[in-house]
């Protein structure tokens, strides 16, 4: 299972790699991030969307044909519209929301942007999201890029991640580290 994922991470890598390459040859990373942000936000409102693609029951070309529609809609760049061809050829449409990630990735590697994921048991409202934004801009700079997730499994608190650092202030976390301590005792 391990060797799948760091196989399929790869895999990801290796594409959203081209693509940023070939973007930026061809002056194009900003429409492209942008069709590629376009996507991801699809994928994570649909989840039928979601099981089409990763299933392999449903034939790479008709999920090209799904796609297609798409990016005409959102008039997507004719670069998007190749490489998801090249995703159809290969039969690699379920890695597509790991090479969008991926792809993000590198771009804001690339402008010098820090990228921190926030985890909430909730959804944060506007005042909450601001003032976390603020916090963590006066230490980590005014190039960061936050991303607010919500797992009902955390039950409370908040992760944050940073590049390979977490700090984890959730419920679950110190109910662990408690049931642990117990353990010991």
């Amino acid at each position: 299972m391990a060797s799948q994922l760091a196989s399929g991470d790869l895999i990801s890598d290796r594409y959203a790699s081209a693509l940023y390459d070939l973007a930026a040859e061809k002056k194009a990373v900003d429409p492209v991030l942008t069709d590629l942000s376009n996507l991801k936000n699809i994928l994570k409102d649909n989840k039928e969307l979601n099981l089409v693609i990763k299933s392999p029951l449903i034939p790479s070309p008709d999920k090209l044909n799904i796609f297609e529609s798409l990016l005409k809609k959102i008039n997507a760049n004719e670069l998007t519209n190749t490489f998801l061809k090249v995703i159809e050829k290969n039969k690699r449409f379920s890695n597509l929301a790991s090479i969008i990630t991926q792809f993000i990735k590198i771009n804001s590697h690339k402008r010098g942007d820090v990228l921190a994921g926030i985890t909430s048991a909730d959804e944060l409202n506007d005042d909450q999201k601001n003032n976390i934004t603020n916090q963590l801009k006066n230490i980590l700079g005014d190039k960061l890029l936050l991303s607010f997730d919500v797992d009902k499994n955390i039950m409370g608190g908040l992760i944050v991640k940073v590049g390979s650092k977490m700090i984890d202030t959730s419920l679950a976390n110190k109910i662990n580290k408690l049931r642990i301590a117990m353990k010991g005792a």
